[in-house]
């Protein structure tokens, strides 16, 4: 070791070495010591070192602050987002849980009770995971249909609810209306007659208001504007030209839906694939006779594809109806899911295509019912029979010349109170068998006529009429149209009778004519 050397010594046992540490200490403390000495500070000087070290130290302050302060919110939102992020881990992890839990938990048909018990608990795998999960999916979309379809349902009864309702309010209204005429009768009887003629008024008078309002049926039947009546020659042309004449109040009743007759395009037909010369937007189409030919034959294929029979055959025109709404596509859809039209069915086609479209909506699944209140024939959904090759059909299927009870032309008074000239045939059927309307027409007339009882007239045109008296009950109102064989009432024995009968009778040029003479064809 060297010797005379100075220093601060640290011994470590027998060697000596220098404290570089404590040596750095006090000269550290001797500079600080003479700067105490030497400077005097002076608050109000900015450039004295005081002054200088507090500013430095505030502004260290502050910005540490701030930056704590952003680096303690972003820790809490990165430590929030964590926290939800775990919460929904677990969430799905739970769902899973109970999926497999309940796809696994139950033993299959071919396991033994010692393989249930065991305690080795095969894993399920990933596909199956899958599978599970897509199934569950899959029932949660099911469930939504058919709340979709209960809704729908829902609303079809509140429909027909509010119907029935005005029906009733219809009713009560003819009701009052034949009270009236009742006192009306009363009032005359007691001037011109004795006690047994006032007691027969009152009762024919009661007895036919009770008849109206509780065997009359009403409907919600709209009649089309002029507009559209004034292109009935047009409507006749294109149903002609494309196979469907039968169906012209159809095309009507569509019409009077789209556009009530107005506009160059009544039946909103620019859409339709046989719009070729102009743009195929709504109302495109400048032309209203154009706009009728393609709206025609698009209806015609429509009714083909529905394969629809009449034009009272309604479960199929319901279906063409709501395939010219809808498009093509509906009508296959309908049969292959539903077997044809309902109303629940409209509305999931609807959801399902605007779904599937990214639209808020798609087409108007109340479009059968929109358009039926114009159609003449949507309110009653009768069979249409076919009725033999006459002039007119036969008003009862299957009638023999051995069915009539009573011919035309003079005869003895049945009961003492029927017309010794008789007017018409009197076929001889029980209570309750099907009348059919002889040839289409307007009923003019549906109600109580006296010695006729319940009675329908129907007008054919060309100065014709038919008669139907005695009715049971009547199935159609005045200013209905119908079409030859439609159902229209029952056999029975209202009015002068002495038996379950229809009486039929044809009027031409305002008189009546025997029905047997070239009129009906009877086997």
């Amino acid at each position: 070791m060297l010797a005379n050397i100075k220093t601060r010594e640290l011994s470590i046992g027998s060697i000596k070495t220098i404290d570089r540490a404590s040596v750095m200490t006090h000269h550290i403390r001797q500079a600080n010591l003479k700067i105490k000495d030497n400077t005097i500070p002076d608050k109000r000087d900015p450039d004295s070192p005081e002054s200088y070290a507090q500013q430095h130290v505030a502004e260290i302050s502050k910005t540490g602050a701030r930056r704590s302060a952003a680096a303690a919110y972003n820790v809490s939102k990165e430590t929030a987002r964590r926290i939800h992020m775990k919460k929904d881990a677990i969430e799905i992890k739970k769902r899973k849980d109970i999926l497999l839990r309940n796809r696994y938990s139950q033993p299959s048909e071919n396991q033994t009770l010692s393989a249930v018990h065991s305690p080795k608990i095969k894993t399920p795998t990933e596909a199956q995971k899958k599978a599970a999960v897509y199934r569950k999916a899959m029932s949660d979309k099911a469930k939504r249909q058919q709340a979709a379809r209960t809704s729908a349902q829902t609303k079809d009864i509140a429909r027909k609810s509010a119907h029935e309702a005005r029906k009733t309010a219809q009713m009560v209204t003819h009701f009052a209306r034949r009270i009236i005429e009742a006192g009306r009768a009363l009032a005359v009887s007691i001037g011109a007659a004795g006690s047994a003629a006032l007691i027969i008024v009152i009762m024919c008078t009661l007895f036919g208001a009770a008849f109206y309002f509780f065997g009359d049926d009403t409907s919600s039947y709209v009649p089309v504007s002029p507009e559209v009546e004034a292109y009935t020659p047009v409507i006749q042309k294109y149903a002609d030209e494309y196979g469907i004449p039968q169906y012209t109040e159809l095309i009507k009743a569509i019409m009077m839906q789209e556009s009530g007759g107005k506009g160059s395009d009544p039946m909103q037909a620019s859409e339709c694939r046989y719009n070729t010369k102009y743009p195929k937007k709504p109302g495109g189409i400048k032309d209203p006779e154009y706009s009728i030919r393609c709206g025609v034959h698009y209806l015609s294929d429509n009714l083909d594809a529905a394969n629809a029979k009449s034009p009272v055959d309604m479960d199929r025109i319901k279906l063409a109806i709501q395939g010219y709404n809808y498009g093509s596509g509906y009508i296959p859809w309908a049969v292959s899911k539903y077997g044809g039209y309902s109303y629940a069915g409209a509305v999931e086609f609807s959801e399902e295509q605007a779904e599937k479209n990214g639209w808020k909506s798609y087409g108007d699944p109340d479009y059968v019912e929109h358009v039926l209140k114009y159609y003449p024939y949507g309110n009653y959904s009768y069979d249409v029979i076919n009725t033999g090759p006459g002039k007119l059909g036969l008003p009862i299927q299957g009638m023999k010349r051995g069915n009539i009870s009573s011919h035309f032309g003079p005869r003895s008074s049945p009961g003492g109170f029927g017309s010794t000239y008789h007017q018409g045939l009197d076929i001889a059927f029980p209570t309750g068998t099907k009348v059919l309307a002889c040839e289409a027409g307007a009923v003019i007339s549906a109600g109580y006529m006296g010695g006729l009882g319940n009675c329908i007239v129907i007008d054919h045109g060309n100065n014709l009429q038919t008669v139907y008296g005695h009715l049971s009950e009547i199935k159609v109102k005045e200013g209905q149209k119908v079409v030859r064989g439609q159902y229209i009432g029952n056999v029975g024995s209202t009015g002068n009778s002495t038996g379950p009968h229809l009486h039929l009778g044809v009027k031409l040029n305002g008189r009546y004519v025997n029905p047997e003479k070239g009129w009906l064809s009877i086997p």
